[in-house]
């Protein structure tokens, strides 16, 4: 089944504002799910697959397992000064889903980018796209992404959107 763009973002909110709707969750959490939901909507841009360039040492991987999820949250976290900590807090209690990747780039052990990721049919849709890294540029590091994406679901991604 397809999705819109618009679909995709308000999904992708409710997942994650669900994370934190357990019997105890922590203040921060429930602070950084607020300062989270209340971000600045992006313009969304097209991005075209261009085949990624990036340091031999730097590895583009979907996140599996807690430790990369950790590492995701805190390069997504990274766009808050004054909120980090709560933001921090919030992505952390992430649960890996079927519906939605995410993706991080290591410099070494360092992460240096992070995105969310979600195929729809022959779309690719990205948010929360994060890079810190100034050897690697954000179309680089989706067209990566493209590439995992591909190879996940079977589906030739030729380019993404990102809101």
């Amino acid at each position: 089944m397809s999705i819109d763009l618009n679909t995709f973002h308000q999904q992708k909110l409710t997942w994650l504002a669900n994370q934190v709707n357990v019997d105890f969750p922590t203040p921060e959490s429930v602070k950084g799910r607020d300062v989270y939901l209340n971000q600045e909507t992006l313009d969304s841009e097209e991005y075209t697959y261009l085949s990624p360039v990036f340091p031999e040492n730097m590895s583009i991987l979907l996140v599996t397992e807690h430790r990369l999820t950790i590492r995701w949250a805190m390069t997504v976290a990274s766009q808050w000064d004054t909120e980090y900590d709560d933001v921090l807090e919030f992505l952390t209690q992430v649960d890996l889903c079927d519906d939605y990747q995410l993706f991080i780039a290591l410099d070494g052990m360092k992460p240096v980018a992070a995105c969310v990721s979600q195929a729809s049919d022959d779309v690719m849709y990205v948010s929360d796209v994060v890079v810190t890294s100034d050897v690697l540029t954000i179309n680089s590091f989706l067209s990566a992404v493209m590439e995992q994406q591909t190879a996940l679901t079977g589906h030739t991604f030729t380019s993404c959107i990102r809101t």
